[in-house]
């Protein structure tokens, strides 16, 4: 199997030092080679980031040394990971070095959206994840523990083997458990009480969704060889994982997302979207990567 490389966004410390820890855990657990990328928004030319005796050049050794020393902290030798100090724009500089780097996975931190320019053209993680094809792992929440409830979120239509995988290499020591939230899609549902369904008719087709999501993760679960566990719910997608996030103790929900067009893969789904905001746990967009893990 590929050995993995994964790119950790680090912005400010300590704001990110669970991005940090997150992506310490997770490339140690999968023995994946680790990038920590630092942008300085900075007046300036790129080739003195690496003189000192330039204003450039000491703001980037000063950065270097806060984020290996975080590193020290929590328990890594820096000589175990890369560190990159560059130079641009936080958003556009992040989006050409993973071009540079073609990494597995990025890390990075949910933003708070507090300027009016981030209102109307989105953070710097949601343009990393609408101008890369690669899976973002978004840290929501501060780390009291290490990864412990893992769970993968299917709509039976998105590519959910290959994201179970994925997910299994990157956390091989975790349970994963996969969840499938069937509903009747609320323009259909309409639809059918006009043309004069009754409850009961209602209740039947949603019966027969939970029926044929059944069989989509016994085959999932047959076909990955993981020991997956799963389970079937009904209701509101994003209403239904947010609560289990909350009350079954998951760390992380992991969505996975199908191949499409172009310009479907540059915008992610509403319900992606919803439990980034909404999900009290870490949230992982995957997309499928030219790496595949299950060979």
């Amino acid at each position: 199997m590929t050995r993995l490389t994964i790119l950790a966004a680090i912005g400010q410390l300590p704001q990110d030092v669970a991005v940090l820890h997150r992506a310490l855990e997770i490339s140690t657990a999968s023995r994946s080679e680790l990038h920590l990328v630092h942008v300085l928004d900075l007046p300036g030319d790129a080739a003195d980031l690496t003189d000192i005796t330039t204003f450039l050049g000491q703001a980037a050794f000063a950065a270097r040394d806060v984020i290996a020393g975080a590193v020290v902290e929590l328990g890594t030798d820096p000589s175990d990971v890369q560190i990159h100090i560059e130079l641009g724009t936080h958003a556009f500089r992040l989006i050409e070095v993973c071009r540079e780097i073609s990494p597995d996975l990025i890390v990075m931190r949910a933003h708070q959206r507090v300027k009016i320019s981030e209102r109307l053209l989105g953070s710097t993680t949601d343009r990393v994840i609408a101008a890369t094809q690669i899976p973002v792992l978004v840290v929501k929440r501060p780390v009291g523990r290490r990864y412990g409830g893992v769970m993968l979120a299917t709509n039976g239509n998105d590519d959910a083997l290959k994201a179970s995988h994925f997910v299994s290499t990157l956390l091989p020591e975790n349970q994963l458990h996969v969840v499938q939230v069937v509903q009747i899609p609320p323009q259909l549902k309409e639809a059918m009480l006009r043309a004069g369904s009754q409850t009961a008719e209602l209740a039947a087709y949603l019966r027969n969704l939970a029926k044929n999501a059944e069989g989509h993760l016994k085959d999932l679960s047959e076909k990955s060889g993981l020991g997956v566990t799963s389970e079937v719910l009904k209701g509101d997608p994003v209403k239904t994982l947010t609560r289990l996030c909350r009350h079954q103790d998951f760390d992380l929900i992991a969505l996975g997302q199908g191949r499409s067009s172009l310009i479907r893969r540059a915008f992610i789904g509403s319900v992606s979207r919803r439990l980034l905001r909404d999900a009290a746990c870490d949230v992982l967009i995957w997309k499928p990567t030219p790496i595949d893990t299950t060979t």
